[in-house]
């Protein structure tokens, strides 16, 4: 692994390395409420070049700094949200045991490790530069690929089954623009009918927020991102999408503080505010 390689992607694709020094940083705290022995091991490798590195995230996550402020929440937060999508796919593989799950925008996850039923056929896609980096601590079987690939780009499609297909978006939407993120939901839609879509979604208040410079550089500033790492993608109400196409249907959705994890501290107070509850939260849709 070279610093070479990271300083290739864009800064939204960096964005893959504060989840991924989460889910290692939570693994190795006590008590953790995920077990990603394969985040401790990419990150033990990384913050080797990290330490040296000329990018300010690369140096503070080397440091074990993921965020300037509330970094020990940060880390809790971002690994319940991997936990309940782990919960998610269980779930569906416990309805449909021989299913496929495709995982978009993958970064560097290693969900199929942790639910790995034994018959699941498992795709992570995302882009070229990023399938690149995965690559290099990361091997194909016959039941779990890769596809390097824009979201936006559906020639992926075609590398998949047309029936029993959950797909799942973490961390990923909200850097999409509406009009592209309603074109993916309803091609997939149309190719794989019937298939089921668990995604993250941000709430339009909070990307409204973003909208002003000086919180936009804030956001920026607190995560050493990058200045296009941004997001733009919201919505009000879980069940916004339906109204994109017959037979969008709502199933069910999920925020952070309905686990009540006694690590978010202070956080879960924010249970109490309807606003502040859905800032950000995953939402379980079925596309007939």
């Amino acid at each position: 692994m070279d610093e070479g390689s990271i300083n290739t992607i864009t800064d939204i694709s960096e964005t893959l390395l504060i989840p991924l020094y989460a889910r290692a940083q939570e693994t190795l705290s006590k008590n953790p409420v995920i077990n990603d022995r394969k985040a401790v091991e990419i990150t033990e490798k990384l913050n080797k070049i990290f330490v040296t590195s000329n990018s300010p995230l690369h140096r503070q996550l080397a440091k074990g700094k993921i965020r300037r402020i509330a970094n020990k929440k940060l880390t809790a937060f971002l690994s319940i949200r991997t936990r309940k999508f782990d919960r998610y796919c269980l779930d569906f593989l416990r309805r449909t045991p021989n299913g496929t799950i495709v995982e978009l925008g993958c970064g560097l996850s290693s969900r199929f490790s942790r639910i790995d039923n034994g018959t699941v056929v498992w795709y992570d896609l995302d882009l070229p530069e990023v399938i690149e980096i995965r690559k290099q601590f990361f091997q194909e079987t016959t039941r779990n690929h890769t596809i390097a690939s824009s979201v936006l780009d559906y020639h992926w499609m075609e590398h998949l089954p047309t029936k029993n297909i959950l797909f799942i978006a973490e961390g990923l939407l909200m850097y999409l623009h509406e009009e592209d993120v309603k074109s993916l939901v309803l091609k997939i839609q149309k190719q794989f009918p019937g298939c089921e879509l668990i995604c993250e979604v941000e709430n339009m208040f909070v990307i409204n927020i973003l909208k002003k410079e000086r919180w936009k550089k804030k956001f920026q500033r607190d995560y050493h991102l990058g200045p296009d790492a941004t997001l733009h993608f919201g919505i009000r109400n879980g069940k916004d999408l339906e109204s994109w196409g017959q037979g969008i249907r709502f199933l069910d959705e999920w925020t952070i503080f309905d686990d009540h994890e006694k690590k978010l501290g202070w956080m879960n107070l924010f249970s109490f505010s309807k606003l502040l509850r859905k800032s950000q939260w995953i939402i379980h849709y079925q596309l007939n």
